[in-house]
């Protein structure tokens, strides 16, 4: 016993020093701070405003988050050893219709780890949509969402158009195309239209059953990519309306410019301040325009929603003389009317001028032509319609002249290779017998000879 109490005894201030002995300190836990940049490389700029998340690997509920500046910066401080997962959100994602990559983070020391993120290139984006292309001429994208003027929820199955020049210099001198490209939105509403020209304009349309958006025209930026959404709506005057002011780049209010909508009969003259207003208009993406005596014309696109009114507020450039410029167009255009007016004199055919046309203000191509002897208007899968004529108890696709050039327009579809807005004259011949020899196809149904240029507003 005595040497189990010795025992005792002997362990009883080990016991005791081991609870009052200081703890032996914990290595201090290893924390390191996260910087960096979010880079838009589609669009050649910084992304502020992007949300950055830092992800615990381990435990996917220990998120941090960070708010990108003006200038991309980022910076996430104190962050525990680890491994992380890094990406981000931003509104810009969602047009492209692409998710943001993930990197892996791995933390070991305290110190500072940078971290860029960034958006593909444009070139990346179109080869992954519309594949390599052909270096020699690489090709443009044209992308956005198809959306409904009433409820903004995006649309399917919509059909999107875009037609733009192309100019060819040969044997026949210069020669002038229209192309197009069409392309049909996904289920969730996207649209990819591939071979569009770069650094160039494009007049687009969208449309999905008897809904459509007005004609529009956009610039495909030097880089290849261009991202606009569409909003379709009603083709009739309707409860979309449009507010705002014009001025001049000096900011000061222009006062008896004149603004227009394309394809709508409702105009509006600026008040005294600056203001107008455009009330009944069709609703859906638009274009608007604003002149004013000694300024440049300026066009806009607006998306005008069926409930509130939108605003655009235009400014407008002083005008540059171009003396010669607008010398030769004015005889170009002089010549094909004189042309045009010799022809309606001699009896022949259907004529419709610029007053005609102004007095119908089509939206499509086909309302030009309805009414017109020998023309009907074929029903299609497009609300448009299709121009076609009479022969022999059926129709037929008439040959088609623009600006003097034969066209291939098969399925009498003439919104594929022309804007109604830009129709200055046409011609109608309906019996083969009546048509000009330099209109004339051989195809033995007619002709139909459009002849494009700026028209006169009314007022």
């Amino acid at each position: 016993m005595f040497r189990s109490l010795f025992a005792f005894m002997m362990a009883v201030p080990a016991v005791l020093d081991a609870q009052v002995r200081p703890a032996t300190p914990a290595p201090p836990l290893t924390r390191a701070r996260i910087v960096g940049t979010v880079f838009d490389s589609a669009a050649t700029q910084w992304l502020g405003g992007a949300t950055v998340q830092l992800v615990d690997a381990a435990n996917p509920s220990n998120v941090r988050t960070a708010i990108a500046a003006a200038n991309g910066r980022f910076a996430m401080d104190s962050v525990a050893v680890g491994s992380y997962l890094i990406g981000f959100f931003h509104q810009r994602l969602d047009q492209l219709a692409i998710e943001a990559p993930l990197f892996r983070v791995n933390i070991t020391t305290p110190e500072e780890i940078d971290v860029p993120l960034s958006i593909p290139s444009a070139e990346s984006i179109i080869t992954k949509r519309c594949g390599p292309g052909d270096p020699e001429q690489p090709m443009g994208l044209y992308m956005g969402f198809v959306r409904n003027a009433a409820t903004n929820q995006q649309v399917s199955a919509a059909r999107v158009r875009a037609q733009y020049i192309e100019v060819t210099v040969g044997s026949r001198g210069v020669e002038r195309r229209y192309p197009s490209r069409f392309g049909s939105s996904t289920d969730d509403g996207l649209f990819t239209l591939c071979g569009v020209p770069r650094n160039a304009p494009i007049t687009a349309r969208a449309y999905a059953g008897t809904d459509s958006t007005g004609f529009i025209e956009l610039r495909v930026p030097r880089n290849g990519l261009l991202v606009r959404d569409l909003m379709i709506g009603s083709t009739n005057r309707g409860t979309g309306a449009l507010r705002g002011t014009v001025k001049s780049t000096s900011g000061k209010e222009i006062a008896s410019a004149r603004v227009v909508l394309w394809g709508a009969s409702g105009n509006g003259t600026n008040t005294t301040s600056g203001q107008y207003s455009l009330d009944g208009l069709p609703t859906g993406t638009q274009m608007v325009e604003a002149r004013a005596i000694g300024y440049q014309p300026m066009r806009l696109v607006v998306d005008v929603p069926a409930s509130d009114a939108a605003t655009a507020d235009i400014t407008l450039e002083t005008l540059v003389a171009t003396v010669d410029t607008v010398r030769v167009r004015g005889d170009r255009v002089s010549n094909q009317i004189a042309e045009f007016e010799k022809r309606r004199r001699a009896g022949f055919g259907s004529f419709i001028d610029e007053n005609q046309l102004n007095a119908r203000a089509p939206i499509f191509m086909a309302d030009i032509f309805r009414s017109v002897p020998g023309v009907v208007i074929a029903s299609g899968q497009s609300p448009q319609g299709r121009v076609m004529m009479r022969n022999n108890g059926g129709t037929c696709a008439p040959a088609v002249f623009l600006n003097g050039m034969n066209v291939q327009v098969p399925d009498g579809n003439l919104d594929a290779i022309m804007n109604s807005q830009e129709v200055l004259a046409v011609e109608v011949y309906s019996r083969t017998s009546s048509v000009p020899p330099q209109f004339d196809s051989r195809n033995g149904c007619g002709s139909i000879v459009v002849w494009t240029g700026p028209r006169k507003q009314r007022r």
